[in-house]
């Protein structure tokens, strides 16, 4: 069977929907691009858009960033080159602001704080480490927190990327002995109920919660923010309510 006549599971939830571009809220487990005959958010959305829009030929799919496979949320697709050389060139520029919420094992001790490192890929493994920052391609990674809440096994974080490194918030986590919850390639032993379920693997508690970009049209600030997975409220059933308090600045007990 070829890729274009699969059958595809999903039907993407378009989060924000314009001539130019798509916001969608990719589901976890699902890679963003793939190898044919490899369901993606990339097949699903083409099949998706061509069964609904009854359209004759193939539809544009420009990905100016991605997701790793086991992270939710905000993606920003583009629907023709100019649009996607557009976003292309905010991402370079940093212009593009990316907030995730990240539920890891243990106590974060610090409310506030930041991480700082350099990383590169690891030879032949779709694997990220830390390194020194003198050693061969290593890239400096850092990013912001804040805890949302916590208890004595876990600590939900609220996270924003100053860089976009490969596997940045995973490796810098489980670095510190908070890895994320289901993040098994980085050695979290943690079921994340509700995926296995699904068939997927390779899913964990990280949620790509709000994307702020330019308008490619209009130059306006705009920001989406993605529902959270169904699977959120396994672990956390007061999610909404403590993500609402921490914004009014209340203390989370």
């Amino acid at each position: 069977m070829n890729q274009e006549s699969m059958p595809y599971r999903h039907s993407l939830d378009l989060l924000m929907e314009e001539s130019g571009f798509f916001v969608i809220n990719k589901p976890s487990g699902l890679f963003t691009q793939a190898a044919p005959g490899i369901e993606s958010v990339e097949t699903c959305l083409r099949a998706q858009l061509t069964r609904t829009a009854q359209l004759d030929s193939k539809p544009f799919i420009g990905l100016p960033h991605r997701l790793d496979r086991g992270t939710s949320g905000a993606l920003l697709i583009a629907r023709n080159e100019r649009v996607l050389k557009r976003f292309g060139e905010q991402f370079q520029s940093r212009k593009i602001g990316k907030t995730y919420m990240a539920l890891v094992e243990g106590i974060v001790e610090q409310e506030k704080g930041e991480w700082i490192d350099y990383l590169r890929k690891v030879p032949d493994q779709p694997l990220a480490e830390i390194v020194s920052a003198n050693a061969d391609q290593a890239r400096q990674a850092i990013l912001r927190f804040e805890r949302i809440w916590c208890n004595q096994r876990m600590s939900l974080l609220r996270i924003t990327l100053e860089t976009g490194r490969m596997h940045q918030i995973r490796i810098q986590a489980a670095s510190r002995g908070h890895s994320i919850v289901g993040d098994a390639d980085y050695g979290n032993t943690t079921l994340w109920d509700g995926i296995r379920e699904m068939n997927w693997d390779k899913s964990f508690a990280l949620h790509a919660r709000q994307i702020d970009f330019r308008h490619p049209k209009t130059a306006k600030m705009t920001t989406v923010h993605a529902p959270f997975p169904e699977v959120w409220n396994i672990h956390l059933p007061d999610l909404a309510n403590l993500l609402a308090e921490k914004e009014r600045g209340s203390t989370i007990p």
